[in-house]
């Protein structure tokens, strides 16, 4: 028997091998076992560690990350996390990276062909400057960023099914999102901030078949696969290449605005400005709605957990974004109501916790009115 299983035919994509799925079926085990029961081992290590040591002193960033460092559990924690997302990617023949290059060829120009007739469902710049902040970062550790060759879109799209590694539905995290919507409102036009794959933008078109559904992101890899995914799913989207920063939309246009763990991936020098620019086009009342990783009150041997997982997955802006006042950033720019909603677990996107121990990973959901 052929070693290949073929696509859907119904959906563009390569042609993923069994011994493609199946190892990224261990990829994606070995991350609920990491981010489970080798997280809770860890701070288990580190507690019995912390009272050993220093019973009286009160726990700081600085002695909890004194503690993890020397503790055999942290080490190989932070290995994994960092080398599980290596193999991941740029394992021979069965990384996604290396398995969708081996049919670049054949992706790239069918790709090109199913956007040929796109219209006003995707405007693509070519000349559009990528920001330095963006440009020179690899994250997630995908090889070479998501924006260089027609493909990256693909990897990323691919790439998802292990950034929650519980959820059997990617796009569960937009839905306990959505949750969070004022209910009083219509939302007519919306844009997803920084769309990517479009699996957001999608899910809600497909839900709110009445609202009139937009995308905007800096990648046109991403925004080409987006465009596709959003015809196969028999769904209209405008997705747009744009700089956040400076969008293209009219004043008082959007109903709501909406993005996913964006913040982390941006440089706090650039974060007022692009506040103050998605507030410039919802309209008077409008939403900008996101989630966002945070620290746990308290618990500064979260922080460091937090923080370390991050910088091994190439995303150096996260230490500075879970210290970020958002509500503030957010006032400044001009919003007239802001609230944070703290989410401490949720089991669906962490795995299992322990009931005795902090979770591996905590978010708010950010709900902000012009």
């Amino acid at each position: 028997m052929s070693n290949i299983s073929r696509k859907n035919s119904s959906n563009y994509g390569a042609n993923l091998s069994r011994d493609y799925k199946s190892f990224q079926d261990f990829i994606r085990a070995s991350y609920i076992n990491v981010y489970g029961e080798v997280t809770q081992e860890t701070y288990r290590s580190y507690f019995k560690e912390k009272n050993k040591l220093y019973p009286d002193i009160q726990e700081t960033r600085e002695n909890a990350a004194n503690i993890l460092d020397k503790l055999p559990i942290y080490q190989l924690k932070a290995w994994s996390i960092r080398n599980l997302r290596r193999l991941k990617y740029s394992q021979p023949n069965v990384g996604i990276d290396t398995m969708v290059h081996q049919q670049s060829n054949e992706l790239e120009k069918e790709l090109n062909e199913l956007i040929i007739n796109a219209g006003d469902e995707l405007d693509l710049n070519p000349d559009i400057p990528i920001p330095e902040y963006y440009k020179y970062v690899d994250f997630h550790q995908q090889p070479g960023g998501v924006w260089r060759d027609d493909i990256d879109g693909l990897i990323y799209d691919y790439g998802r099914a292990t950034t929650n590694p519980n959820q059997s539905d990617p796009n569960q995290v937009y839905y306990n999102m959505w949750d969070k919507l004022p209910k009083n409102k219509q939302y007519k036009n919306v844009l997803d901030w920084g769309t990517g794959h479009g699996g957001g933008i999608i899910a809600w078109m497909l839900n709110n078949p009445n609202s009139k559904g937009y995308g905007v992101d800096i990648s046109a890899p991403c925004l080409k696969l987006a465009h596709v995914r959003a015809r196969e799913a028999g769904v209209k989207v405008k997705f747009s290449q744009q700089d956040i920063a400076n969008l293209n939309y009219k004043d008082n246009f959007f109903d709501m605005i909406f993005h996913m763990f964006m913040l982390h991936e941006l440089p706090q020098k650039v974060t007022p400005f692009l506040f103050e620019e998605a507030c410039r086009v919802l309209k008077p009342g409008g939403i900008f709605i996101g989630m966002e990783l945070a620290l746990l009150e308290g618990v500064p041997s979260q922080h460091i957990l937090l923080q370390t997982d991050t910088w091994l997955n190439n995303e150096p802006y996260m230490a500075s974004c879970v210290d970020a006042d958002y509500k503030k950033i957010a006032k400044n720019a001009g919003f007239s109501k802001v609230e944070a909603i703290k989410v401490v677990r949720n089991t669906d996107a962490m795995g299992p916790v322990a009931k005795d121990i902090p979770p591996k990973a905590t978010w708010n959901y950010y709900v902000f009115e012009k």
